[in-house]
Formats: structure tokens, sequence, C-alpha cells
């Protein structure tokens, strides 16, 4: 029986069991970024469709985003449940929250995996996809799809382990599936000519490696968090907390990707050296966004720990320092980031106007990107207080509803007095700057709205 891999998130030296946290979880993000990077470069590099593969893979992820951010709330929103059970030392809570997860990861993964494979293709003319990437879009997002199944079994289990404290597993399985999938990718694309399929395909197989470890890891566990088959089964008490928590964090996700996926339909107006651009430069500015990342997913797991054990002052004290690290985060990995961004994106492609249409974007998006960071991580708090709808209503108005305004109103009125192309694109993306300005206002007038009330509660 595996030993038990917990962290005590109620008691300090917070800082170190913050870092001892976020650390394996920044280690994942980068290497799965690293593996997408590998992605990229393996159907840009070799592959006989060039550029057109970049941008068929780059421009699907908005509207996979769409599609699976639901269910990964959810998953969120079990990993917050037992985080709030294992501090308020309710055993029994917390392996029905467990088994609820677990089947609730394979059934949403069925049900939203077959609306994107049978979607696909109307859903990308939607966005504007162009004529020359479309085939190789669609393709790409089928075969995707029919692995989320697996994906969202391996994102539940993590988020379930994470909320206990334990990182480092979810690390190695990933590290293990990640070589995988560049070797599938190589084997595919390279060896087999398969392209944009070949991507595709590796994904699918590598995810199934990763979550079949999960789940024998978690039927070896000796603690609460232990995976037994046959007790799989929807517990209405469990599937209600889950929904609470979850289902506005999905929802946010999911709006926040509509949203994306309307902005991506705007920057395929521009074509597909924009798109190429676009996709390179989003996967240089992840190097950024995944440690800030790593914070928020610490924040929902101590925050709900202590909420769970009526610690109230030391919500506090975590509040202040979660956000602190964020957005240094944010800044530190910023100036590499724009001082070689050329440098980075040309690792991705060759052609000098997707280099620059990329460059644009970067400098746009990561300059402010500590903002962002800490929205997220104020967001995170909120939840792992037990609060999630305020959040959602706030994110979707603030970021969506302006995001919406400025494309469809604003940007249109300064394309039309702006001629230069590549100006026209930066003023696009200035729309993420706003939004997360107003966005951060407001939620963390929401947090202490929050906080109040559960000192209020508890005290």
């Amino acid at each position: 029986m595996t030993k038990a891999k917990t962290l005590d998130m109620t008691t300090g030296p917070f800082l170190k069991k913050i870092l001892l946290f976020a650390v394996p979880i920044i280690i994942s993000g980068l290497l799965q970024l690293l593996f997408n990077a590998a992605d990229t470069v393996i159907v840009g590099k070799f592959s006989a469709d060039g550029d057109f593969a970049v941008s068929a893979v780059g421009s699907t992820a908005s509207l996979i985003n769409a599609l699976v951010a639901l269910a990964m709330g959810l998953g969120n929103g079990s990993g917050v449940v037992v985080a709030q059970n294992v501090g308020a030392k309710n055993s029994e809570a917390v392996k029905k929250t467990v088994h609820t997860s677990m089947l609730l990861s394979v059934i949403l993964g069925v049900a939203i995996g077959a609306v994107g494979f049978f979607c696909a293709s109307p859903l990308l003319r939607l966005m504007n996809a162009p004529d020359e990437v479309i085939g190789l879009a669609a393709l790409y997002v089928k075969i995707y799809f029919l692995g989320l199944p697996v994906q969202l079994i391996y994102n539940f289990g993590s988020a379930i382990l994470r909320s206990i404290g334990d990182t480092t597993r979810p690390l190695i399985f990933l590290g293990i599936a990640g070589v995988l999938n560049v070797g599938l990718n190589i084997l595919f694309v390279v060896g087999f000519n398969m392209s944009v399929a070949g991507v595709a395909l590796a994904t699918v197989i590598s995810q199934t490696v990763s979550a079949a470890l999960v789940v024998i890891y978690m039927k070896k566990q000796n603690n609460d968090c232990r995976l037994y088959i046959k007790d799989l089964k929807i517990h209405t008490k469990s599937l209600t907390q889950t929904l609470y928590i979850g289902i506005p964090a999905g929802l946010q996700g999911m709006i926040f990707s509509v949203s994306n996926t309307i902005l991506q339909a705007t920057i395929n107006t521009f074509g597909p050296l924009a798109m190429a651009g676009s996709a390179a430069a989003t996967s240089v500015a992840n190097f950024i966004f995944i440690p800030m990342n790593s914070i928020h997913h610490a924040s929902t797991s101590f925050i709900g720990q202590n909420t769970g054990a009526k610690k109230i002052e030391q919500i506090k004290k975590l509040i202040f320092m979660l956000n602190g690290i964020a957005m240094a985060m944010g800044v530190v990995l910023t100036i590499p980031i724009v001082i070689y961004g050329k440098f980075f994106l040309g690792i991705f492609t060759s052609t000098e106007e997707a280099i620059i249409y990329g460059y644009t974007h970067l400098v746009v998006l990561c300059v402010p990107y500590f903002i962002c960071g800490a929205m997220d991580v104020t967001v995170g708090c909120i939840r792992g207080m037990g609060t999630s709808l305020a959040p959602m209503l706030v994110s979707i108005f603030g970021v969506c509803g302006f995001r919406f305004l400025w494309i469809w109103v604003i940007f249109p009125f300064i394309k039309g007095m702006v001629e230069n192309s590549y100006q026209q694109y930066f003023f696009l993306f200035l729309s993420y700057f706003i939004s997360w300005a107003i966005t951060l206002t407001l939620q963390v007038i929401i947090c202490i709205k929050t906080y109040k009330k559960l000192k209020l509660k508890y005290t």
C-alpha cells in the first residue's frame, strides 16, 4: 500500500508549504508546455503542412477549452470540497466526494467528448477558420475529443490529490506521459507523415497512460482518498457540494473560453500567418501563466482546508501571501519573455510576418500579466472560502462582457482609424489589460465581503 503523501495546510510555516505545494505544479505545467511546444515545433517543422498545421492546432485551443472548461471547473470544485472536509476532519465525506468525483469525470468526458466530436466542423466555421486550415483543425479536434474521458480522469484525480497536498505524484505521471507524447509525435509525424492527426493521436495515447497511472496510485492510497472501483457511486450530498462550487467555476471558465473563441475568430480574419504567430505567442506566454496559476491552485486548497478547520485569521494572512507570490512571479518572469520574445517565437515559426504578429501579441499580453495572476488567485481564495457564484458573475461581466464590447463595438471603430495591420492587432489585445484591471478590483471587494461573512459566522 502506498504511503500517504499529505500536507497539513492549516499550520505554518505557510510560505514554505505554499512553495512545496506549488513547485511540483509549476514543473508539471512547464513540462506540459514543453511537450505542447514540442507538438507545435514537430508539426510545424516536419509536417508537409508547415505553418498551416501550426495554425490548425493553435486555432483549436479556444474551442477545446470552451467545451472542456465546465468539466474542469467541476474537477476543481471537487478538490475544494475534499480540502474543506479534510480540514474539518470529516473522513466519510472525503471518501464519498472522491468516488462521486471520479465517476462524474467519466460521465462528463463521454458526454462532452461526443459534443466536441460531432460539432467540430460547424463550430470552427463559426470561428471564421480559413478554408486553408479548417480541414486539419477539424481532424485534430475530433481525435482530441475521443480522448476526453481519460483526460478528465487524470485531471479530477489530480485535483483530489492536490487537495490533500500531494502535487508530486501528478508531476511524475505527467512526466512519463509527456515523454511518451513527444516520442509518439516524432514517430507519427516524422516517421509516418501523419501531420496534425499524429499530434492528436499522440496526445490521446499519452493522456490514457497518465489517467491509468492516477487511478492505480489512488487505488493504493492508505488515506481517505483511496479509490475503490466497486464503490464508484454518485452520492447526492457530495455531488451537490461539488456542483455548488464547480458549476460557477466551470461556467466562468467556459464563458472565458467563449470570449477567447470570439477573439480567435477575430484573429483568424488577419490570416494564417497571424494565426500562427498568435499560437506561438500563446505557447510562450504560458511560461508566465503556469507559475502564477500554480498559486491559484494553492489558494483553493490552502484556503479550503483552513475554512474547514475554521482558522479565520490564518485565511486573511494566506490571502495576502498568495496574491503577493503570484504577482511577484508575473513581474519577474515577464522581463526575459519580453526581451527575448522574438527568439522564443522563432522556435515555433520561421516566417517573419508570423513572428511580428506573435511579438505584438506577446508584449501587450505579458506586461500586465501580474494583474491576471492576482485576479485568478483572489478568485481561488473566494472559492476556497466556499463562495463561487459571485466571483463567477463578476468575472463574466468584468472580463468576458468587456471583451465582447471591445471586439464588437470598440475594436471595429479603432480598426477603421488605423491602417497598419500590426497596430490593429495591438489594439485587439489591449482588451486583456483593461478587463483584468476592472475584474481584479471587483473581485477584491467580493473577497473582503466573503471573509467578513465567514469571520462573523465562526467567531
